[in-house]
């Protein structure tokens, strides 16, 4: 019987979720907006982040991300102004209480991803890594000929 990979990889994620939530607990968050912090920090200071932008990155709807920026933005986290080019389209940028979390978050996103890699080879872990890139890149495949079914046929 060949193994379960939906629900193995479904219980790694809700593992991995528990623990980010834990962390993120103490700060008054949740564990992606600790991830959305991360990845706001880690930008160029002149780029352009868009609602669009986390959407993609963390695979997110965008009803779930707007719902997540919207708490974030009353939690003085971040701060969304409307775009020069376009006023549909509001930036987001992290504020100094995001920017003061970094280095925590820093710490135990390197500590946990240290953590997981350490529980296999050198060699596993290659083609670990290998793998998940491909069954990503599967995924998204998928989903984007999803995309163009549903908007073909406006469902």
């Amino acid at each position: 019987m060949p193994e379960n990979v939906i629900h193995l990889i479904k219980i790694v994620s809700n593992q991995l979720s528990r623990k980010m939530n834990k962390f993120a607990k103490q700060f008054g968050l949740t564990g992606v907006q600790i991830q959305i912090i991360d990845y706001l920090n880690h930008l160029p200071q002149n780029q352009f982040v868009y609602q669009k932008d986390i959407e993609q990155e963390f695979n997110i709807r965008r009803s779930t991300a707007t719902s997540v920026l919207q708490k974030m933005e009353e939690n003085q986290l971040i701060m969304r102004n409307v775009s020069p080019s376009d006023s549909r389209i509001k930036i987001i940028s992290a504020l100094p209480k995001a920017e003061e979390l970094q280095p925590q978050i820093s710490k135990f996103l390197a500590a946990t991803n240290t953590e997981l890699l350490n529980s296999i080879s050198t060699f596993q872990r290659r083609g670990f890594l290998k793998a998940l890139d491909k069954i990503s890149a599967e995924l998204s495949t998928d989903e984007k000929k999803e995309h163009e079914y549903d908007a073909e046929h406006h469902l």
